[in-house]
């Protein structure tokens, strides 16, 4: 009787379990229901009272817990946001994982712990559900790859962070002061504004508004010429409809700066024209007009010397499917800001060295971060980056300024490359190439260079009818190249034996490696090459040895290119010595008779 009692109570205290719970869940739904009809009207704060009733109902109700989660991102509280996701996470909910896996790895990249961000990222089933997911792993890697890279070191003294956002800051050299642009709410259409400030002894100090230029509208990124008499900036109408942000200048008249003019239809669009910056005779903007690349590209015009203005050109060497932004220019190097996903993350700032032929390079972990690298100001020792952090929510944008601690890359000085015909000294047209390792880039003979591009390097000049020549020592303003007429003997400079020696060093088979090429690309009847000696040790020594020298040359260029024909080898010992009376590396050569 006891045991059917006992049995009882335990179906009663089932069904009593039971009726609480769906009730808490009707609850749990009702208030659910009532902060989603909040919710999709952008009404956060009613959404998160009632998502929250929903959850004293039913802690486990995992849609409530969701939207909780959405909710505080969309009131910017990054933390609680975090929190109730991963509460999602460990409860058995299902219907959202993959949003919420996506979502939790972004938050931990942009805080920036990568190894947790791949966890979520990883943990996403349905990949093809989120655009951003492929880039993000890509950073995710390229962080791990390149952690190391540093193409510019600086000391930060301080950063400028007195506003919600300061972006797009310019360094007017000639008057000390630094122009910026802050934007103080956190909405897209809140007012933006030029704010200008003073440097002295590394110190940003007395920050005012540029009451010059700032009107109704947005006004922001203004950049002004070296000489001080040129500015042009941005200027937007508060338009919810369309892009209407233009360009303007003004000069400086007998040192007063004119009223503002707007550029014309060769500068500006129908679009979004913004981040101008000047450097000698061109202007550089941003813009999202069709016929680009990406989203925005970056484009470029001539400031003819009567202060007109060519039509913008896009700078397409820059431009990519992604977003390129924020031009500037120091020491004829380019830098820029884009979200490709060779970064970091986000944005990060590139260059691109116009003299160097190298691919455009990431600057590198002492600059760029997980975060968005958006600007840089360079002037000389000194930098202002601008990044920006979503999480952050004192300042989500700030500049950075600093002093650079080691040497940069600079495209410095001109230098010149003249090529003249050995015999007659006359200048005679050639095509040089820059030999640093395995590459061979193609360089005009006369243009403005790094010389930290020649460290390391050799020059290599060709010329129709003439052999070539491969130059070392590249320490002049003005370089002359002379180059030997393939109609005589050629006494090649870039081959020479050690005594008693038919070896060839590194520096011969480099030389022989070009030599290989050119032969591809040249026919001729007959090729020799021939062997020579000093006159140390017997005529017959001398001979076998002549020989062996012309045969390592020869059987380097075979083996280099079996399809080079008409090619013998001789050795003619000591018999044909440069100098006479002479102990030394001249006699010991390789010389190249050539029939065409």
């Amino acid at each position: 009787m006891l045991n059917r009692f006992i049995f009882f109570l335990l179906i009663l205290n089932f069904f009593l379990i039971d009726s609480i719970q769906s009730q808490n869940t009707k609850k749990a739904t009702k208030f659910y229901l009532e902060g989603n009809s909040h919710y999709s009207v952008g009404d956060f704060d009613s959404a998160i009272e009632f998502f929250l009733k929903s959850l004293k109902s039913d802690p486990d109700f995992c849609p409530s817990i969701y939207k909780l989660g959405l909710s505080y991102k969309r009131k910017n509280l990054f933390q609680n946001y975090k929190n109730m996701f991963l509460a999602y996470n460990d409860k058995i909910c299902e219907e959202n994982k993959d949003d919420v896996n996506y979502h939790l790895g972004e938050i931990f990249f942009l805080s920036g712990e990568m190894n947790t961000a791949k966890h979520f990222f990883d943990s996403v089933s349905d990949t093809l559900k989120f655009m951003s997911l492929k880039k993000y792993k890509n950073n995710i890697l390229y962080n791990i790859q390149n952690s190391d890279i540093q193409e510019i070191v600086y000391d930060k003294y301080s950063s400028i962070n007195k506003w919600l956002y300061q972006y797009s800051p310019s360094f007017d050299k000639k008057s000390k002061t630094l122009y910026f642009t802050i934007r103080e709410g956190g909405n897209l259409f809140d007012d933006e504004n030029i704010i200008t400030s003073s440097l002295q002894k590394k110190e940003f100090i007395d920050f005012k508004p540029y009451y010059f230029l700032n009107t109704q509208n947005n006004e922001g990124s203004p950049t002004i010429s070296d000489d001080g008499n040129l500015m042009v900036y941005t200027s937007c109408k508060m338009d919810f409809k369309k892009n209407s942000c233009d360009l303007f200048y003004l000069e400086k008249v007998n040192g007063i700066w004119a009223k503002p003019k707007k550029l014309d239809q060769n500068i500006n669009s129908s679009y979004w024209d913004s981040q101008p910056f000047i450097y000698k005779d061109k202007l550089f903007f941003v813009s999202n007009r069709p016929g680009g690349k990406g989203g925005r590209d970056i484009y470029y015009s001539k400031i003819n010397n009567d202060g007109s203005f060519t039509n913008a050109v896009n700078f397409d060497i820059v431009n990519t499917s992604y977003e390129e932004v924020s031009p500037s220019y120091f020491e004829d190097i380019f830098y820029f800001s884009s979200n490709n996903e060779s970064s970091y993350g986000g944005y990060d700032i590139y260059l691109l060295d116009n003299y160097s032929n190298k691919p455009i390079t990431n600057l590198g972990s002492s600059i760029n971060s997980h975060l968005d690298e958006t600007s840089i100001n360079l002037w000389d020792d000194y930098i202002l980056l601008t990044k920006e952090d979503r999480l952050n929510q004192i300042n989500k944008s700030e500049i950075l300024f600093g002093q650079i601690t080691r040497p940069y890359k600079k495209a410095s000085k001109k230098i010149t490359f003249k090529t003249f015909d050995n015999e007659t000294k006359e200048e005679i047209v050639s095509n040089l190439f820059l030999i640093k390792g395995d590459e061979k880039i193609k360089i005009s003979n006369e243009v403005s260079y790094n010389m930290e591009l020649f460290s390391d390097s050799e020059i290599l000049a060709e010329s129709k009818g003439y052999f070539p020549q491969l130059i070392k020592e590249i320490n002049k303003d003005t370089n002359s190249i002379y180059l030997d007429r393939l109609d005589k003997k050629i006494v090649t400079r870039n081959i020479y034996f050690e005594f008693d020696s038919y070896s060839l060093n590194n520096d011969s088979k480099k030389f022989l490696s070009i030599i290989s090429d050119w032969l591809i690309t040249n026919t001729f009847k007959s090729i020799e090459i021939a062997g020579h000696t000093d006159d140390i040790g017997s005529k017959e020594y001398n001979y076998e040895l002549s020989l062996k020298r012309a045969k390592s040359v020869f059987d380097f260029l075979l083996k280099k290119n079996p399809t080079i024909k008409n090619l013998i080898y001789k050795g003619y010992g000591s018999s044909i010595p440069i100098k006479s009376n002479y102990i030394g590396p001249d006699n010991r050569r390789i010389e190249f008779k050539i029939t065409y």
